[in-house]
């Protein structure tokens, strides 16, 4: 069962493997009948007692012809059922925007938040109406599809897996399901009804507002018993400015008692609608007096156990706020993190000053004043000042010197730099909002693959100021040891052709990333130009190593027009000689940042000509028809990457913002690069 790709399971041949979890491993397959691809999920039997197997695969049968009727638009639709060597699985509709569960990590506003959870929560009270109950309702079973519509997974697994045997199954001695969403009473082992799933989505609603589970430990048996007996954290802990409405609402739905909860889906759903419109104190009217008594005792007992009581005698000491303190105690940890890593791995500079010594050598003058208060000048209005200054002395150990008044440090703004101590390469901070991407019906050059033209939404990032250069590329090598695909694959193989249909041969394996230009190892004088000869992998894997990303082609194109649908980075103006890299004019390659004439409204640099860049998605050329309107990140399936730019050896009809073209992953050419990107608030 380890190894299905490539094997057939009756009508379904398996292409590759989606996930993998404790009760089973989801496969992408195509059907080979209705030509078409599905999601297979395949029930692992390797913890079931063999005595147990004919059982569960009688019970799988009844459950998935039950499964089989739920029609409803935000449910997964399961198409089919067999069993694979006493394995039994599911064929369900495939669908490639990914899970909530890759959304997760950071608070939303809560209006969005009530928003994606409304189809889910309709979908749960059809299948409560058909009598089925989830029992598993978690970030992972919630899909996504292309156009961010959320659809419900896995209804009944957990009940296909539950018997009398659970204990030998989960080794927890509960019922089937997952601890961070589990109810208390199915952590208890009792029956259960639709209200368990109220509890369950009211967990996923409760860390879509505020960024965090609410119970966490390092065992799945501690977190069931926090869910059984510890107090609800207040999600205001966590979002000071939540309305007291929508707060009220995930005490009630996380009530520990059932029948404190909302009595079924469809009341939580009605909650969840009235919250945008409804004034507050008509929301608390809904609220049931025993829930809002439970919420209250709940976060008293919480409280009491917290504060010492005085001694016989000993009049009570004053309890000092400790939210006073915050910002002293979050300065004080910034400044011991940026200790301990010989600088920190991102700091504020100048752009008009010079690029930052080896990151990897340290602090070691034996008396220095480090001020850290870094104005961006002359266009970026952006000034980072703590207040604070660090002294490193002889004696090497760190005194902290505070002002008396702290400040707020404002956020970036667009075209502010940042500096990475991995590689030394400038970024560019672009900012969150839509922009038109594509190019326009009628636009010179332009070709089926970018239109039509549309407007997508993009949160804030940051993105490389140029393209990865040999010299930064070299370091990657050095602390890695990393082959690329060109030196794995050897000598003699075809990489290209050029203009003239010569072939370009990997011939040098040990230098192949390098400039064509460069005969041996020695990269000296050409390590400030694009590294090229490299794979989508070998950028992906840079990238990786520099805490980073390759840029969606989304980023890209943002981070390369701007948001008002100009034609080139520096407008729309015809290119020129002196804007960019292109049409033979020079010859090769150029050092980066040769023309800053040409950069883009946030400052990114050689964003067209030079060299092509790999991006993160693969390629549809019917993409721009139905991709999201927000954060796309490219078709879930494909086997070409997309690569952007335009290079110096081509002319306008490539040389386009809105260009984009494919290439197989491991493709190399003279005429590829790549920069990297990073998300603004990871």
């Amino acid at each position: 069962m380890s190894n299905l790709i490539g094997q057939s399971l009756g009508r379904y041949h398996i292409l590759e493997q989606l996930g993998e979890g404790g009760m089973a491993t989801v496969y992408k397959a195509y059907d080979t009948r209705l030509e078409r691809d599905v999601a297979v999920k395949i029930i692992r039997t390797d913890q079931f007692a063999p005595a147990m197997l004919d059982r569960i695969l009688k019970r799988f049968e009844r459950e998935a012809k039950a499964l089989a009727k739920l029609s409803h638009p935000n449910i997964v639709k399961v198409l089919d059922f067999g069993d694979y060597e006493g394995s039994p699985y599911l064929v369900m509709e495939y669908l490639p925007g990914g899970t909530l569960k890759q959304r997760l990590g950071r608070p939303i506003p809560w209006q969005e938040a009530a928003r994606l959870l409304l189809p889910v929560a309709s979908a749960l009270q059809f299948a409560h109406e058909q009598g089925i109950v989830h029992r598993d309702v978690k970030p992972s079973n919630i899909l996504i599809t292309r156009s961010g519509e959320p659809m419900l997974s896995d209804f009944g697994i957990a009940k296909i897996l539950e018997s009398e045997e659970t204990v030998s199954l989960t080794g927890t001695g509960v019922g089937v399901g997952t601890p961070e969403y589990m109810s208390p009473e199915q952590g208890l082992g009792k029956e259960i009804d639709a209200r368990a799933d109220v509890y369950s989505l009211g967990i996923i609603f409760y860390e879509l507002v505020t960024g965090r589970k609410p119970f966490t430990a390092d065992t799945p048996m501690a977190v069931v018993i926090k869910h059984i007996n510890d107090p609800l954290p207040r999600p205001t802990r966590f979002v000071p400015d939540l309305p007291a409405g929508v707060e009220r609402v995930l005490l009630r739905t996380l009530a520990k008692q059932p029948e404190n909860r909302y009595p079924d889906m469809e009341a939580f759903a009605q909650a969840l609608e009235t919250l945008p419109a409804a004034p507050v104190q008509d929301i608390e009217k809904t609220i049931d007096q025993a829930a809002e008594e439970e919420a209250t005792r709940d976060i008293l007992e919480a409280a009491a156990t917290k504060i010492p009581k005085p001694a016989a005698g000993q009049k009570p000491r004053p309890q000092r706020s400790l939210l006073k303190w915050l910002p002293l105690i979050g300065i004080a940890a910034f400044l011991c993190l940026f200790l301990a890593t010989g600088g920190g791995y991102l700091i504020w500079r100048s752009i008009n000053g010079p690029l930052a010594a080896n990151p990897t050598e340290p602090l070691s003058s034996p008396t220095k004043s480090i001020p850290l208060t870094v104005s961006l000048t002359p266009s970026v209005a952006l000034t980072f000042t703590p207040p604070a200054i660090v002294t490193l002395t002889s004696s090497a150990t760190p005194t902290l010197e505070m002002t008396s008044t702290l400040s707020e440090t404002p956020p970036p703004s667009a075209g502010s730099i940042l500096l990475s101590l991995a590689d030394g390469m400038e970024m560019v901070y672009v900012p969150a909002g839509d922009f038109l991407m594509g190019a326009a019906a009628g636009a010179q050059y332009a070709n089926p693959n970018e239109m039509p033209q549309h407007t997508v939404y993009l949160d804030a990032f940051w993105m490389d100021r140029t393209e990865v250069t040999n010299g930064m590329f070299a370091l990657f090598v050095q602390a890695t040891g990393y082959k690329t695909d060109a030196e794995r694959i050897g000598n003699g193989t075809v990489l290209d052709f050029d203009q003239a249909g010569s072939p370009w041969i990997a011939d040098m394996p040990g230098v192949s990333w390098r400039h064509p230009h460069s005969p041996s190892d020695d990269i000296t004088g050409l390590d400030v130009r694009p590294v090229v000869q490299v794979s989508w992998n070998d950028a992906s894997a840079y990238c990786q190593w520099a805490s980073r990303r390759l840029p969606t082609e989304a980023e890209w194109e943002k981070a390369a027009r701007g948001a008002d649908g100009r034609l080139y980075p520096w407008g729309n103006d015809a290119p020129s000689a002196n804007l960019l890299n292109f049409n033979r004019l020079v010859g090769h390659l150029t050092d980066v940042g040769s023309y800053p004439a040409g950069a883009s409204p946030y400052g990114a640099l050689d964003m067209l000509g030079n060299a092509y860049e790999w991006v993160f998605d693969r390629y549809d050329s019917s993409y721009y028809s139905h991709s999201p309107g927000t954060n796309p990140q490219g078709p879930g399936s494909g086997s070409l990457r997309i690569i952007r730019g335009g290079a110096w050896n081509y002319g306008l009809d490539w040389t386009r913002a809105t260009s984009r073209s494919k290439l197989e992953p491991t493709y190399r050419v003279e005429t590829l690069g790549f920069r990297c990107a990073s998300d603004a608030n990871p």
